[in-house]
């Protein structure tokens, strides 16, 4: 059984943070069904976390595609957070 981006994202988290991941996470199909999107809720990683997140899922086979901040904009309510965005093994 292969593993979900999801999933593999919450334990690169954990191992790297050293905290348990317990945020709340939206994931969804990007780039035609070929990539996974991954919303961690109300955090922003510094850039080294996000180095080390990285390297971590792409030794797992994940290759990246990208990473955003979201937050509110033009008035429209966006849940702020950290998207993630791997394509699937």
């Amino acid at each position: 059984m292969k593993n979900s981006v999801t999933s593999e994202l919450k334990k690169s988290i954990t191992k790297v943070t050293g905290f348990v991941f317990q945020q709340l996470v939206f994931s969804d199909t990007r780039k035609k069904g070929l990539a996974v999107g991954v919303k961690v809720c109300y955090t922003e990683y510094s850039q080294p976390i996000l180095n080390q997140i990285v390297e971590d899922m792409e030794a797992k086979g994940f290759k990246l595609a990208y990473i955003t901040f979201n937050k509110p904009t033009n008035g429209y309510h966006t849940t702020p957070g950290t998207r993630f965005c791997f394509y699937k093994k």
